[in-house]
């Protein structure tokens, strides 16, 4: 069973902490010393103190990115791995339960982008190429392997756009 909401506690939190550096920031820009007691921006230079929330904020694009793939990769591979047990029923032969088996352990180890080519005539083909940039932009992200070079920059909102979207429909084939 999909839950279309899963990626929402990711980005609700995501959303919060981009409030709270902007709070920082302005903090910091109107010199409200009172707000930032216990903090590392006592005693730094604004120039200091905007460089820090810059790249965090940065940082934290990146960072709700690699957490929103991590959860719906998870989310897809337990799907396919039920799906899997449908071949299973009454008159399951030993056959049919070792390639259920294989399945069910192997996925772990499959490419991201041949388990999104399952769902291609079921969901939106668009919607899976632009999940496989995601990817693509994840694993720059996370690995910074400098020979497959940088892929275009995705923000956090398409990228949790896209993936609910793909949850949503992959949602639906269950009703049908």
């Amino acid at each position: 069973m999909i839950d279309s909401n899963a990626l929402k506690p990711v980005w609700n939190t995501y959303q919060i902490t981009r409030d709270c550096l902007k709070v920082a920031q302005r903090s910091v820009i109107k010199e409200k010393t009172d707000l930032l007691n216990r903090t590392r921006f006592v005693g730094a230079q604004k120039k200091e103190a905007d460089g820090w929330i810059l790249r965090s904020c940065s940082e934290s694009d990146d960072l709700v990115i690699i957490s929103l793939w991590a959860i719906f990769e998870r989310i897809i591979i337990q799907y396919v791995q039920e799906q899997t047990k449908a071949v299973l029923n009454e008159d399951a032969n030993k056959f049919k339960h070792k390639v259920h088996s294989k399945i069910e352990n192997e996925i772990e180890y499959w490419k991201a982008k041949d388990i999104l080519d399952l769902f291609k005539e079921s969901v939106d083909k668009n919607l899976l190429g632009n999940a496989k940039q995601i990817k693509r932009y994840r694993d720059w992200v996370a690995h910074k392997n400098i020979k497959k070079g940088q892929p275009a920059n995705v923000s956090p909102q398409t990228a949790y756009r896209i993936l609910a979207a793909i949850l949503e429909e992959i949602e639906k084939l269950d009703d049908n």
